[in-house]
C-alpha cells in the first residue's frame, strides 16, 4: 500500500522482505499519484516483480511524470514512472485472508482511492481522510467539492481501524470520517 518518496528505498525494500518472511509480494496498491506515495514504486516493482495499480484518473499524470500534479518538484523527489494498471471503483483484491475493495475517493487528487478490507473492516485512506482531518485540495487535480462527496460516501462504510497516508492510525475510522465532514462543513 503506497511506496513513499523513494528517497529511502533500500530500507523500505529491506523492511518489506523482512515482513514477507518467505511470502511473495503479489501487488502494490496506490491510493494516489503524489510523489510522497508513488516515488518509491519503481524500486519496489523492480525488486519484487509485482504489478502495481493506481486510480484511472491518476494514471495519466503519473505515467507522463507531470511534476506539478505529482507534487514532486515541491517535495524534491524524482519519480521514475513504471507501468501501472488502471484501477476503478469496486475492483477487489483477495490477498491472503483479506479482501480489499477499491473505493473511488477523488478530491485530494482526481483519481484518489481508498482500500477497504471487507474482512477486518479496515480502511487504507491515503490522503483522503486522516485521524484528525482530511487531505488538501489546493494542489493540481484537487477538488474541494469532490472531496466532500468522497467523505460523504465513506460515511456509509462500516470502518473500524483506519490507516491514513500520514499521521496516526485511527481505531474508529467512522468517527474520523464524521469529524472530517464536520471540519469540511465549517463546524
Amino acid at each position: 500500500m503506497d511506496c513513499g518518496t523513494g528517497l529511502d528505498s533500500d530500507n523500505v525494500i529491506e523492511g518489506i522482505w523482512n515482513a514477507l518472511d518467505g511470502l511473495r509480494l503479489s501487488c502494490v496498491l496506490l491510493t494516489h499519484c503524489h510523489a510522497d506515495h508513488s516515488g518509491g514504486l519503481s524500486s519496489i516493482v523492480r525488486e519484487f516483480g509485482c504489478p502495481a495499480y493506481m486510480g484511472t484518473l491518476d494514471l495519466g499524470p503519473y505515467s507522463s511524470n507531470d511534476r506539478d500534479v505529482l507534487f514532486s518538484r515541491q517535495l524534491g523527489v524524482e519519480v521514475d514512472p513504471v507501468g501501472c494498471k488502471a484501477l476503478s471503483e469496486g475492483e477487489v483484491f483477495d490477498i491472503g485472508d483479506h479482501r480489499l475493495r477499491a473505493i473511488s475517493t477523488p478530491g485530494h487528487t482526481a483519481g484518489g482511492l481508498c482500500f477497504y478490507d471487507e474482512v477486518t473492516h479496515s480502511l487504507f485512506s491515503g490522503d483522503t481522510v486522516f485521524a484528525r482531518g482530511y487531505g488538501r485540495t489546493d494542489l493540481p487535480g484537487g477538488s474541494t467539492s469532490k472531496l466532500a462527496e468522497s467523505l460523504s460516501k465513506l460515511r456509509n462504510v462500516n470502518i473500524g481501524m483506519m490507516y491514513p497516508g500520514h499521521g496516526p492510525a485511527s481505531p474508529d475510522g467512522n468517527e474520523s470520517v464524521r469529524e472530517a465532514v464536520k471540519m469540511m462543513e465549517g463546524w
